[in-house]
């Protein structure tokens, strides 16, 4: 089946937040994750078919969304789990900050690292325990952790939580194998719980990384792991509020669930019929959206070869998101200047990383070109 993701409905007036924060104004919104495209036809139909029945009442966990969550976790990542280790809720942000609650007391230490998916930055906060942000460095061509001080802060003695995001947000990296491995040594060494949101593991760009599921590595780091993960971002239903946790520790996941109460609705029926219909037959829509994204992202590289100031330092190797140093503009407030320039970027402060901008590259080529021209127009303005 050919897909077409060159064209896409019309999302203003739609209640979508992406398109709604910036109504009324002449700017492209290019800012919060979510693509821009038409879901894949299986998901559309079964949300069509659901709608018909016209009945919405409290959803049951159906052993069919179970057993479709458990065989695209062995078709896709290998990765062989249990029904019984999955917990659904309405969004991954809760499950941050169960996971932050279950394995700390108020006071002690999240591990987290910068920049960062804002909630990452904040939920510690909110919870009323203490953050250590650790700055990602830039070495070898490649993002990571700055080793040395990851260590000395996992081994205060209130450090009780690691925060991971595999693939990493914003910073689009997928982590190798052995670098997983040296985290899960660390937490380990220090019987650190682990939040790994792995939320955008099934769009993977660069054709030469193989994204690594941390609670798989071993026994473990399966048993002090909270794995997050929904079909939302790959197969683009946001708005359906369906995520799950996947704990395999039997005490582990009963303190995750006890916390979760009433932090976070039920998913609805809309959400599990298209979770199930997502990984049961959208597969082949997400080979061709991968593979639409990977020429977006050719484009970018393209066009930022006329916008000197900015800087993409590593090529995104998944999803759909560009993390663009622009600290060279000498902008006081980067977002903003693209802002009136038409462009609405991600404002990079949002996630600790001042000087930069995120842009969103899930929507068709011909409106990532035009964000590209508005870009390039104010870089231009801003070298007069």
């Amino acid at each position: 089946m050919a897909f077409n993701f060159d064209s896409c409905p019309e999302r203003a007036g739609t209640d979508s937040t992406k398109w709604h924060r910036y109504a009324n104004r002449d700017v492209i919104p290019s800012w919060i994750a979510d693509m821009d495209f038409e879901s894949p036809p299986a998901v559309v139909e079964a949300v069509k078919a659901r709608a018909a029945h016209g009945v919405f009442g409290y959803p049951a966990q159906r052993d069919e969304v179970f057993a479709s969550i458990v065989k695209y976790m062995k078709r896709r990542h290998g990765w062989d789990i249990r029904p019984e280790w999955i917990t659904f809720m309405c969004s991954l942000v809760p499950g941050i900050h169960a996971a932050i609650r279950c394995a700390t007391k108020p006071g002690e230490t999240v591990v987290t690292s910068s920049p960062a998916y804002p909630p990452f930055l904040t939920a510690p906060t909110i919870s009323e325990r203490t953050s250590i942000k650790l700055e990602m460095v830039f070495e070898n061509g490649r993002w990571t952790y700055d080793w040395a001080k990851l260590e000395v802060a996992c081994a205060q003695s209130s450090s009780r939580v690691l925060l991971l995001c595999n693939p990493y947000n914003p910073l689009a990296r997928v982590f190798e194998r052995e670098e997983l491995e040296r985290l899960a040594a660390i937490a380990k060494k220090y019987d650190l719980t682990v939040c790994s949101d792995e939320i955008h593991c099934d769009l993977i760009l660069d054709p030469k990384a193989k994204h690594t599921v941390f609670a798989a590595l071993n026994d473990d780091a399966a048993a002090r792991t909270v794995t997050l993960m929904a079909a939302s971002k790959t197969y683009n239903i946001a708005g359906l509020t369906c995520g799950f946790a996947i704990i395999s520790d039997a005490g582990l996941r009963t303190r995750f669930r006890r916390i979760l109460q009433g932090m976070s609705l039920d998913q609805n029926v809309f959400g599990l019929a298209a979770t199930q219909a997502a990984f049961d037959h959208g597969e082949e829509w997400r080979i061709a959206c991968v593979d639409y994204l990977r020429g977006n992202l050719e484009l970018i590289e393209k066009e930022l070869k006329d916008m000197p100031g900015v800087v993409l330092r590593q090529r995104p190797q998944s999803s759909f998101l560009a993390w663009l140093d622009v600290s060279a503009l000498g902008f006081e407030d980067p977002h903003a200047e693209f802002e009136k320039g038409g462009a609405g970027l991600s404002n990079g402060t949002d996630f600790g990383g001042v000087g930069h901008v995120r842009l969103n590259f899930g929507c068709p080529r011909s409106r990532l070109q035009e964000i590209l021209n508005r870009m390039k127009k104010v870089v231009a303005k801003a070298k007069k």
